[in-house]
């Protein structure tokens, strides 16, 4: 199902945050939050892959198909 112009903007929207946030654990900020649609969530440094999978999900959903936990597997 494609995502309409909506669905994609808040989707990008929410990647460049995730983002944000794991470059501001990477250089040492103990915890970050994202919010979104009235909900929130915390992350912390022990979190890092919680928050890796996340952006993974919010990739896959736009359709980017960069998937770090799938290196070496090839076709």
């Amino acid at each position: 199902m494609a995502l309409t112009d909506d669905e994609r903007a808040v989707l990008t929207a929410r990647l460049a945050s995730a983002e944000a946030a794991l470059h501001s654990l990477m250089i040492g900020k103990a915890t970050v939050s994202l919010s979104y649609d009235g909900e929130s969530a915390t992350f912390s440094q022990t979190d890092e892959a919680k928050l890796r999978r996340y952006i993974a999900d919010l990739k896959s959903q736009l359709g980017l198909g960069c998937n770090p936990y799938r290196r070496g597997i090839h076709a």
